[in-house]
């Protein structure tokens, strides 16, 4: 027993000493993720009047009246939705990988290239699709109609595009792969930056391909990095909810 008081007193000496430096971060994850999280279950359990501020408890009426919407709007959401992340997850994953790979191979112009890439990620939401809206309006102010049309003369009429089921869909996924692959691709780049030349140049002198050693040598390297792009990718793509509903005013969700 008194060894064991010996213990418990050593780890709350250490664990004094490291708080300081650990308190800061709970604080701000508390504030800002945990308390979020529990005040979102909370409300998803009431009846919330936001200019009334009043929170009245409800219980699960609120699933039990999506889940018994006869217009299916909840269904056709969720499957957009699992369209979306399904689509756009591999495509940010195989695309970041292939970028990477093309960027470590530069021998000059590295930095703007990761800059061109990256810049997209830390742009606003809102600001992207404006962008997108823009380019997919549907009158011969949209971008694409007016190189298919007025340019190219592919097409004879303009193409409400962000109005229609699947070419709005297609737009979506375009803007999201096109937002997001910058991040995987910096991932991927810091693992493959971490990989030994030495490696590389005896493949070279024992005659392997550039294609051999992007198979043998770069994904051995880099598929431990391809996990938690996948995860953070799958589940951020399932949050997304208020620029899907302004780029296409509630037709996506």
């Amino acid at each position: 027993m008194g060894a064991l008081g010996k213990k418990i007193g050593r780890g709350i000496k250490e664990l004094g000493k490291a708080a300081p430096f650990v308190l800061p971060g709970l604080i701000l994850v508390a504030f800002f993720v945990i308390y979020p999280m529990i005040f979102t279950i909370r409300i998803s359990l009431s009846e919330y009047r936001i200019v009334q501020g009043e929170i009245n408890f409800v219980g699960l009426q609120n699933y039990k009246s999506i889940f018994s919407d006869t217009s299916g709007r909840f269904w056709y959401a969720l499957r957009n939705n699992v369209l979306y992340a399904l689509v756009t997850t591999p495509a940010i994953i195989f695309s970041g990988l292939i970028f990477a790979f093309l960027i470590n191979n530069l021998h000059r112009g590295k930095t703007i290239f990761k800059v061109g890439f990256y810049l997209p990620v830390i742009t606003s939401w809102v600001i992207v699709g404006l962008v997108f809206q823009y380019m997919f309006n549907s009158s011969d102010r949209g971008l694409i109609n007016y190189i298919l049309v007025d340019v190219l003369h592919l097409m004879d009429d303009y193409v409400p595009w962000l109005l229609r089921e699947w070419s709005g869909n297609a737009a979506i996924w375009i803007m999201g792969i096109w937002k997001n692959v910058g991040w995987a691709m910096i991932i991927f780049l810091a693992a493959l930056q971490g990989i030994p030349t030495d490696l590389y140049e005896a493949a070279s002198i024992d005659g392997a391909s550039r294609w051999k050693q992007f198979v043998k040598i770069t994904l051995p390297f880099v598929i431990f990095s391809t996990t938690p792009v996948l995860i953070t990718s799958f589940v951020g793509n399932f949050n997304n909810f208020g620029i899907f509903y302004f780029l296409r005013g509630g037709l996506y969700c």
